[in-house]
């Protein structure tokens, strides 16, 4: 059974890279002008910061070139100079004038202070520390802060990712983000825990993902999209559901308790029914299983094994 694992999120873009709502295409015509940045002069020259100097944010420069939105200068390492007012400046993503992404040097603008971790509200002006930008759903007026400040990040590069603040979460390098159908760069997520069929449930709008053979079980935004309909990536799906098939042809199925299972939390606190270990009326809970995910976890299989 093939697991659709990649975790993705197509996000409108700010001027400063504020990639903000989860799951909804964008125009991306609020990216910055390569032309020409707002706040201040663009750097022309394409001239780097020292590789092995500290970046923007205050950490140590990171090995780059894994993005694939590239330019001037990389998301990743953050090696712009100092402009010639000698500002600082950051490396953001930007719509080049014949309407391809690409990359660009900008001036740090004193609004900039969350560190990386913390927790930040998504729009068209950039909270994160420079180097950092916020991801995660927009916030609602009263609601929880919803978004993450996080840096761009190569595939398997966790270390980079650091930990939330103040929660201490360990950060991991598995968010894609796309501006329309174009991917744009990886970035950490700072999952809260949970454990799956409503045990230990996520935060409303939120599904509980397993993630790995063991049953680490983490909280991400959810697109909502509910049983048997067409999804594309892991987060697509609404909570209880996962995302399985193809490439390109992904459906969300129902996950169940298998049964007479040994879960690493108390069975009974699952009621059985439909997503809390149980499946809808006339589904059963079968399947081969998932190769790196636990036994105790199968799919809900209509009668044609479907």
């Amino acid at each position: 059974m093939r697991l659709r694992r990649a975790l993705a999120l197509a996000l409108s873009v700010g001027w400063l890279a504020g990639f903000a709502a989860v799951g909804c295409s964008s125009e991306g015509s609020d990216l910055a002008d390569a032309s020409a940045a707002p706040g201040g002069d663009a750097a022309t020259d394409g001239s780097k910061a020292d590789a092995t100097s500290s970046r923007p944010d205050g950490s140590q420069a990171r090995e780059g070139g894994c993005t694939a939105v590239k330019g001037p200068c990389d998301l990743v390492v953050q090696d712009c100079a100092d402009d010639a007012k000698g500002r600082k400046q950051e490396c953001v993503v930007a719509r080049a004038p014949t309407g391809e992404l690409t990359t660009q040097c900008v001036p740090v603008q004193p609004s900039q202070q969350l560190p990386m971790g913390r927790g930040c509200c998504p729009g068209s002006a950039n909270p994160c520390l420079p180097g950092l930008t916020c991801v995660g759903d927009p916030c609602v007026d009263g609601g929880p802060v919803t978004g993450r400040c996080t840096p761009a990040c190569c595939e398997g590069d966790d270390v980079s990712c650091g930990q939330s603040d103040p929660e201490g979460i360990g950060g991991q390098c598995d968010l894609s983000l796309f501006v329309e159908s174009n991917e744009v760069h990886r970035v950490c997520s700072y999952r809260e825990r949970c454990k799956p069929f409503g045990v230990e449930p996520c935060k409303q709008g939120q599904l509980c993902i397993v993630e790995d053979k063991v049953g680490t079980a983490g909280c991400i935004g959810s697109n909502n999209i509910q049983n048997r309909q067409p999804c594309q990536f892991a987060n697509d799906c609404a909570d209880g559901y996962i995302c399985v098939g193809p490439a390109g042809a992904g459906i969300c199925r129902m996950f169940c308790l298998t049964p007479n299972s040994n879960p690493p939390f108390d069975a009974s606190a699952a009621t059985g029914g439909p997503g809390r270990g149980g499946c809808p009326a006339g589904e059963a809970c079968k399947g081969p299983g998932f190769q790196n995910l636990p036994d105790w976890l199968q799919l809900c299989e209509l009668p044609d094994g479907g």
